[in-house]
């Protein structure tokens, strides 16, 4: 995504994955922040795939030092706004992922050629967008490309949408506008990148994940000051 859209910042389409391999989950780190994820499945996303998905986000998070909880929301698009009113996170350190279908992602006018969107600048943002359209997209380029012989291997869909949750949650804990040159948080990923993805390589980079961590903790501290009040 180029600089001139500074209203949001999203991952870039992806050109190709080399490999397949999930995130190993570890066990939970009681003394690691922790953030929750209100993941609104209004593309109507089916449940396997979701909860795969959040298992690689999870990992990719946990090796940065964060542990998530995820409370996944059915919804549709005719019925956002009842969904979004009765659900709605209130704590800074929840988060709120909605996933889209593209009748939803044509009404946000968001750029063609990305996959998700962290809308806004303000450092205490919490809305992420996911365009699941084109993660299956992706998926079926990339299966395709295996069957014509171009690659050894394909990333199913729960790698594409996992790292995706990933780096648009990223784009808010770190307040990023714009993309970073190494990392999950880059913006075009290359041949190195992609095969990284696909063997759980690409994850935050020590600053980030160290950032990462301390926004987590801010957002947290304060979480507990407006429960004693």
């Amino acid at each position: 995504m180029k600089r001139a859209l500074r209203w949001a910042q999203g991952l870039v389409l992806m050109a190709a994955l080399t490999g397949l391999n999930q995130l190993a989950a570890a066990g939970p780190r009681e003394t690691s922040p922790k953030i929750t994820i209100y993941a609104y499945n209004f593309a109507e996303v089916d449940g396997r795939t979701l909860r795969e998905a959040e298992q690689v986000a999870t990992g990719i998070f946990r090796k940065a030092g964060v542990e998530t909880q995820w409370v996944n929301i059915a919804s549709t698009s005719q019925n956002m706004q009842s969904h979004s009113a009765a659900h709605r996170p209130y704590y800074l350190s929840d988060l709120q992922l909605d996933i889209l279908p593209p009748v939803m992602v044509q009404r946000l006018g968001a750029p063609t050629n990305v996959m998700g969107v962290a809308p806004g600048t303000e450092p205490d943002r919490r809305l992420v967008y996911l365009f699941y359209d084109r993660v299956k997209a992706l998926a079926e380029k990339e299966m395709k490309a295996r069957v014509d012989g171009a690659i050894s291997a394909y990333a199913i869909r729960v790698q594409i949408l996992g790292h995706a949750i990933a780096h648009e949650i990223g784009h808010i804990l770190l307040n990023l506008e714009f993309h970073s040159d190494t990392g999950i948080m880059r913006g075009d990923w290359d041949l190195k990148q992609l095969h990284d993805a696909c063997f759980g390589y690409l994850v935050f980079t020590p600053p980030q994940a160290e950032a990462i961590r301390l926004e987590v903790g801010r957002r947290s501290g304060l979480q507990k000051t407006l429960e004693l009040n």
